[in-house]
């Protein structure tokens, strides 16, 4: 059972690295580090969590929180519209794919196997 465990480790670490290799992921890298070393951009982040909150929190109590809502989407436009978060936002969903279609490229595998 050992073997088979460190096989699969094994396996997985040469699986980990290639997905690490892939461009688009070093590219994704870049700009996940491109946005948490902007101040401008975290603060942003944070103004956009915080609206959230205020919106649920409102929601919760009955309180009208329409302008918060249009601050919140006026805000997060702006916020999404900036090359850094655009280019960001996009390799996220290119990496989020690739490691999509890994799985079920793995659990087809293993269906095989069962069947």
């Amino acid at each position: 059972m050992k073997k088979l465990n460190k096989e699969i480790e094994e396996k997985a670490k040469a699986l980990n690295q290639w997905i690490l290799d892939q461009e688009v992921v070093k590219e994704f890298q870049k700009y996940e580090t491109l946005i948490h070393n902007n101040p401008d951009l975290l603060n942003t982040e944070e103004e956009l969590k915080d609206i959230q909150k205020q919106i649920v929190n409102a929601k919760h109590q009955g309180i009208d929180c329409q302008k918060l809502i249009e601050s919140y989407e006026n805000k997060r436009k702006l916020f999404d519209e900036n090359p850094i978060v655009y280019n960001y936002l996009l390799l996220k969903q290119e990496v989020n794919d690739l490691v999509t279609q890994i799985q079920d490229d793995i659990n087809e595998q293993l269906q095989k196997k069962v069947d």
